[in-house]
């Protein structure tokens, strides 16, 4: 397995984890973590018991029943489970002010977001895909740390790798929705646009005054280094997700 990508924006951040896992080469499924997709339950939780491992014995890691809204929980009130809570509540998103708890998101070829307040000590993660991008899941995610005390000059985001321009097609039923994001659309055919939602994101996050040297995009395409990462596009509908994390130890 390479090395998994800890953004380069939260390396003095100290106590805080925050990274996106890659697959295992040499058995890609070894690395997928998601319970959701009709993998076998026991193998993924053997591989979320070995990724679980990398962190201090204490964290406690929660994954939603991700379904592409823009819907962001408080998981602070979350207090009573151990190990890891694979909750059927339907939500893309989660912030919580609680060290030791670990947000997980789950992706192949979709965007996490991982945010992080360092002087208030709030976290949240995202999963936005187009739908949730035309919803302004990055909003609604700054939003709801903004609740919990949050600043928004203090606020470091660092996007995932995802399907990029150069390999995700769409028609215009969906390019239609952000044809305010020139720079993010390349019009390649008759009603065929290649998107990159990241560069959408980015944008979302500067309109709220996040400054764009707090805003980490990675430059993988998910798609072109499949790999490294699940594709769903690239496999044609693959079962595997990696996983974007973020956490406070204590």
């Amino acid at each position: 397995m390479k090395k998994w990508n800890i953004y380069k924006i939260f390396n003095q951040e100290n106590g805080l984890f925050a990274g996106t896992t890659t697959k295992n080469l040499k058995n890609p499924y070894a690395y997928s973590l998601a319970i959701h997709t009709g993998e076998n339950a026991q193998k993924i939780k053997l591989n979320r018991d070995e990724f679980s491992k990398k962190f201090p014995k204490n964290f406690k890691f929660i994954s939603f029943l991700q379904i592409h809204s823009s819907k962001i929980i408080d998981v602070s009130e979350y207090e009573n489970f151990n190990g890891w809570l694979e909750s059927n509540i339907e939500a893309d998103g989660m912030v919580t002010n609680k060290k030791g708890v670990m947000l997980t998101i789950l992706t192949a070829d979709c965007l996490g977001l991982l945010a992080y307040d360092s002087k208030n000590k709030i976290i949240g993660a995202a999963h936005a895909g187009w739908r949730g991008t035309k919803q302004n899941i990055a909003k609604n995610l700054i939003e709801k740390m903004q609740k919990l005390g949050a600043k928004i000059e203090n606020i470091k985001v660092a996007l995932s790798p995802s399907i990029k321009s150069c390999c995700y097609e769409v028609g215009e039923d969906v390019a239609k929705n952000f044809y305010q994001y020139s720079d993010a659309l390349v019009k390649t055919g008759e009603k065929k646009w290649h998107l990159d939602i990241s560069i959408v994101n980015k944008s979302q996050l500067m309109d709220l005054n996040i400054k764009e040297e707090n805003i980490e995009v990675s430059s993988i395409c998910t798609s072109c280094k499949n790999s490294d990462y699940f594709s769903y596009r690239k496999e044609c509908g693959c079962s595997g997700r990696f996983i974007s994390y973020i956490g406070m130890d204590f």
